[in-house]
């Protein structure tokens, strides 16, 4: 009994999954703030100060993202 039963819910996932994933699309595509998001430009980092560079770039974009979707 307990196999069967975790078949029946094994079924559910993909429908599930898709109906999420869909209202997700939704939502996201809506969001020009996200949609308006760039990846991060900065050259890798070869040195100290180039390390803090990257690390202050990411940041920023990092703290774009959160407020994209706060909005």
């Amino acid at each position: 009994m307990a196999n069967k039963l975790r078949l029946v819910e094994l079924s559910m996932v993909p429908p599930l999954a898709q109906e999420v994933a869909s209202q997700i699309d939704g939502a996201v595509a809506t969001k020009t703030a996200i949609a308006a998001l760039t990846a991060v430009t900065t050259p890798d980092a070869t040195d100290a100060t180039t390390v803090i560079t990257l690390a202050n770039a990411n940041k920023a974009k990092i703290n774009a993202i959160i407020a994209a979707l706060k909005a």
